[in-house]
């Protein structure tokens, strides 16, 4: 890199430090490895050229390299022509071709190839020394390393993936290549995707590529301002943060599409592209959702809303120390667990995002999956990560558990207790059955917090009643003492969900009947039949009780009965309705 160029990124200096102090001469990299970088202030380029301009041509050795591209698909070519020359004139034209050749579509072939033409003495004039020669190094770039090592899974391999394994095992532990000044480059969109065998290698470092900071993403976004025909309202520094989590080519997309509307612009417009392009990116396994309203859209749940504004001026404030890492959030289904925790999300002015199928149908796809999801989380920060239903993907890691399951439950802790993620990603995890899930994301310092969501009860009930049937143009107030007492009585069980689809039913009666009166109302009540899940409902309940760390967030119903009795109340429903 010029002296006078940008700081080089992160992933450049640790290769850098461990070739020059000769720790590593074979580096598997992975992570944001389709992205641009800068190799001078006004120039970024593709990854295979910043290696060559960055790293392979300003090393340690005093005269330049062979540089050597491996394509799976395509086999090995040479980046310079004039290279290519040098190596026939000491092989020949004619083997040189052949090998080259030989070395297309047949990954073993072209690891030994690779091998053969780096023990090849190729001797240039030294340029500082009259009458002098010295060698030239080789630099090999794989690309689609993960089709030249690809993992096992358990005792599951082909005989041929075997054999590439193994030699390029033996190439990169020849003691031969260790000791000289060559270097390999080997590059991937995960970690998971390559062997252990290979990541384990002595001299074999991997190094992750994450995705741009803000204060990279703010000086590129300074270039482009400068380059494209567009405008902004606002400087630098509020668009790169509102393009957290995006890669600079995907910046580079919007400055674009911008330019060519006419656009100018904004944080919104940023904020709204990068949630699309994401979503894009990560197939279908991140969602954002939208956050339409805040606390002033829930109905009762006070003494919950008392302690989540607790947590909302912790958050908003500038000490990780206090921020929670995770909250648990039990609570029978239809209660509105994911309504509620939506809005604190707004209230906090965090991301939400929801994570979704993350396991994968294919052998090694669930841990590529997370991998990727990962470098995006960590690198929007200030993101809530909503999991709904986490016990049915993320219920442990018990001798029971599927093997995928167990890794992604084991990933997902160790990114929970990752010092680098406290106050910048916060959890929150959904479950009717806490009792599912292990002890282990359960404690202090992951979802240490047990914040359940209950049934109204009491004024509450009332006051969420009255909200929901206004949805259907109905007001209790036009009801009689009677009618109003019956309506109460007829949906005394019903839940949040429950009343959703109560309200849909008086919705068609409107319409059918272009009125609705309080005898309508109370017919619908009684010919609609709720869900027969009241045991269940309570099972989820009595759960939640017992998860809760927040005394004062406890309906009164529940405020005075021991843990044993709900314990004697859950074995009984058990009993009832067989639930394990």
């Amino acid at each position: 890199m010029n002296e006078n160029g940008p700081e080089p990124p992160e992933f450049a200096r640790k290769i850098k430090e461990k070739y020059v102090s000769s720790q590593s001469n074979a580096f598997i990299i992975y992570g944001n490895t389709k992205d641009i970088y800068p190799v001078s202030e006004d120039r970024y380029v593709n990854l295979v050229d910043f290696l060559v301009e960055a790293l392979i041509k300003p090393d340690k050795a005093t005269a330049p390299r062979i540089v050597l591209l491996y394509d799976p698909a395509t086999g090995i070519s040479f980046l310079n022509p004039l290279d290519r020359q040098l190596l026939a004139n000491i092989m020949g034209e004619t083997r040189l071709r052949t090998v080259l050749e030989s070395s297309r579509g047949d990954v073993i072939v072209a690891c030994a190839v690779m091998r053969e033409l780096t023990r090849f003495n190729v001797m240039v004039p030294k340029e500082d020394s009259p009458g002098r020669t010295i060698r030239k190094d080789f630099a090999i770039i794989i690309r689609y390393a993960e089709a030249v090592a690809p993992p096992f899974r358990g005792d599951v391999a082909l005989d041929s993936d075997r054999l590439k394994i193994i030699t390029l095992e033996n190439w990169l532990s020849d003691s031969g290549f260790i000791a000289s000044p060559d270097i390999v480059f080997m590059t991937a969109e995960t970690l998971n995707g390559i062997n252990e065998r290979i990541v384990d290698l002595p001299y074999c470092s991997a190094i992750k590529i994450d995705r741009p900071k803000e204060e990279e993403r703010k000086r590129y976004i300074e270039y482009l301002l400068k380059e494209e025909n567009v405008s902004s309202d606002v400087s630098s520094a509020h668009l790169a943060y509102s393009s957290a989590g995006l890669t600079l080519l995907s910046i580079r997309q919007i400055f674009r599409q911008a330019a060519y509307k006419g656009n100018t612009l904004t944080p919104d417009l940023i904020f709204e592209k990068s949630k699309e392009i994401i979503e894009k990116e990560l197939e279908g396994h991140i969602e954002f959702p939208n956050l339409a309203y805040g606390f002033e859209k829930v109905i009762g749940a006070s003494r919950l809303l008392k302690k989540l504004n607790e947590l909302k001026a912790c958050l908003r404030g500038s000490d990780p120390d206090i921020m929670p890492v995770g909250i648990l959030v039990p609570g029978a289904n239809g209660v509105g667990k994911t309504f509620i925790y939506k809005a604190f999300a707004k209230e906090c002015g965090w991301i939400a995002v929801v994570l979704k199928n993350i396991r994968g149908p294919y052998v090694g796809q669930t841990e590529k999956n997370w991998e990727r999801i990962r470098s995006v989380l960590e690198a929007m920060g200030n993101v809530m990560v909503i999991y709904d239903e986490a016990d049915t993907e993320i219920g442990g890691r018990s001798a029971q558990t599927h093997d995928v399951d167990r890794r992604l439950f084991g990933n997902i802790l160790k990114m929970m207790s990752a010092d680098e993620n406290r106050g910048r990603i916060v959890w929150i995890i959904i479950t009717a059955r806490p009792d599912r899930l292990e002890p282990d994301i359960k404690r202090s310092g992951r979802a240490g917090e047990h914040l359940p969501v209950f049934a109204s009860e009491g004024e509450e009930k009332e006051a969420f009643v009255k909200h929901v049937l206004s949805q259907a143009g109905v007001d209790l107030v036009d009801f009689s003492s009677a009618y109003k007492e019956e309506f109460l009585r007829l949906t005394h069980e019903y839940f949040p969900a429950d009343f959703d689809q109560l309200v849909t039913e008086l919705k068609r009666r409107r319409v059918i009947e272009g009125s609705l009166s309080p005898e309508m109302v109370l017919e619908e009540a009684k010919d609609f039949i709720p869900s027969d899940i009241a045991r269940q409902r309570e099972y989820q309940e009595l759960l939640a009780v017992l998860e809760c760390t927040s005394r004062e967030i406890l309906p009164d119903r529940y405020a005075t009965v021991s843990k044993e009795l709900i314990q004697d109340r859950l074995q009984t429903i058990r009993m009832l309705i067989g639930q394990n």
